[in-house]
């Protein structure tokens, strides 16, 4: 009797949705529709570029000015963290950091104006900064920063990261276009697969990092 009662109550709850199921399901839809959201929003920038605005993915473009807004929230996300947790200071300023020089040297173009090469002194200035923040935590910092790579989120930021560094570097070479394309070689194809791109995985590392912080906060 005490067997059958058993079975007959695991029977039950197999045909009950658990809360955990729900959120689990909720969450998965939620992650997929901002993929959705980020593929129609990289397409978006580049027709508007092209076929409305009838210019090309120049500094001032949309795409463009979009690849700063998500470097803008990828640095600032872990600088609130920094200020919101304390005890993950260092580690998140030198993540802020990483994120800020690579704004900076997105708007190389802008402080060109300045002067050539410009761009490099406040970026060296940010690094050393993070970096010597960074010194000061002393070994802490490292275990900072295992504490922030223990997020799930960080291991699609840590991809998106070196897609843009080394994939889209890689396929965005003027020299393998032209071997593609031959005497048939137009620039503007291979700007637009390339800024493409990297606005693809931007926005990646942009929506991880917002994730990464919002995930930590809940700890």
């Amino acid at each position: 009797m005490k067997i059958q009662t058993l079975k007959q109550a695991e029977s039950t709850q197999t045909n009950v949705i658990t809360a955990e199921t729900k959120l689990t399901i909720y969450k998965s839809c939620l992650s997929a529709l901002m993929i959705a959201a980020i593929s129609i929003l990289v397409n978006l920038s580049i027709r508007l570029d092209y076929t409305v605005l009838g210019g090309d993915l120049g500094e001032a473009s949309v795409t463009e000015s979009l690849q700063l807004v998500m470097l803008f929230i990828a640095s600032g996300t872990f600088f609130y963290l920094a200020k919101k947790q304390p005890q993950l200071k260092q580690a998140a300023l030198l993540i802020s950091g990483f994120f800020a020089v690579l704004a900076i040297r997105e708007m190389d173009y802008w402080m060109d104006m300045i002067q050539h090469g410009f761009w490099i002194f406040p970026a060296l200035t940010v690094t050393a900064l993070a970096c010597i923040n960074a010194y000061k935590g002393g070994k802490n910092t490292v275990n900072q920063m295992a504490t922030i790579l223990s997020v799930p989120y960080m291991k699609l930021l840590i991809g998106s990261v070196m897609m843009l560094l080394v994939f889209s570097r890689l396929y965005g070479m003027g020299s393998f276009w032209q071997q593609v394309m031959g005497e048939h070689y137009v620039r503007d194809v291979k700007n637009i697969s390339e800024e493409g791109l990297e606005l693809l995985f931007y926005c990646l590392i942009a929506l991880s990092a917002l994730r990464t912080q919002r995930e930590i906060s809940k700890r």
